[in-house]
């Protein structure tokens, strides 16, 4: 590449489609415009002319066009930008989109999808819940080391299949991420359900264990995972009776 500053550029918006997938450009304008001008590697007259492009919808025709005199044509045409910008944008185009870059953004497709299934999920949560019967509390703490196996059940999973709908470049550790939350949030309210459902009668935190179980086989049968290990352990601060305060 002859010019450096329209390198830094296509390398930037390489950057931004591996990390957020392939129609991340035409369906975030203004998003890339602004990493552009943050990132300082063009001009803002630059970016503007690359916000303008991918808002015009031509970016989903760059593959009809043979040559860069031809696509420089058809930029001037729809975006109506004088012949020295419409060739710039040429350039980045046709850099971005060279057989190089379609042939690695091919094999990337699912790819972390496929790392995630071949591998077993670690999750290691702390829950916490207060046990409050009016006079006193107790705060409750459990831990837990689970190790899951996952099917190929959870590619049916329905949030896994919108984010890989809007990112196919979904790499592993977003989809570890991604079920990892939602792990703690559903273990976080079974153990406050657990510690919290009867009014007058201390929690045993120590036997959680049992419903833990008990809840983690549900949670993987809804998402597809398979349960290969389950270690915990749970003790609480002792209760504590709540100070009155005022005259007598």
């Amino acid at each position: 590449m002859d010019d450096p500053r329209i390198e830094s550029i296509v390398k930037k918006l390489k950057e931004m489609v591996d990390e957020n997938g392939p129609n991340y450009l035409a369906e975030q304008p203004f998003r890339v415009y602004s990493e552009l001008v943050s990132s300082e590697i063009t001009d803002r007259q630059t970016a503007a002319a690359v916000l303008h492009l991918l808002a015009s919808g031509l970016l989903e025709r760059v593959g009809q066009c043979q040559t860069l005199e031809e696509l420089s044509k058809s930029i001037q045409s729809e975006c109506n930008l004088n012949k020295r910008m419409a060739d710039r944008l040429a350039s980045i185009l046709h850099l971005l989109y060279s057989q190089e870059n379609k042939k690695e953004w091919c094999h990337k497709e699912r790819e972390g999808l496929a790392q995630f299934l071949n591998e077993d999920f670690l999750c290691e949560w702390k829950g916490f819940a207060v046990w409050d019967e009016g006079n006193g509390t107790v705060n409750c703490h459990y831990e837990a080391k689970i190790i899951l196996k996952p099917t190929k059940e959870i590619s049916k999973d329905k949030e896994l299949v919108q984010q890989l709908t809007k990112n196919p470049f979904l790499t592993k550790k977003k989809i570890c991420d991604l079920f990892e939350k939602r792990l703690r949030n559903f273990l976080d309210d079974e153990f406050e359900d657990y510690c919290t459902a009867e009014d007058y009668y201390q929690p045993v935190v120590e036997d959680f264990g049992d419903n833990l179980e008990y809840d983690l086989k549900k949670w993987c049968e809804q998402t597809g995972f398979e349960i290969v290990s389950c270690d915990g352990d749970g003790d609480d601060e002792g209760y504590e009776p709540k100070i009155k305060r005022g005259w007598y």
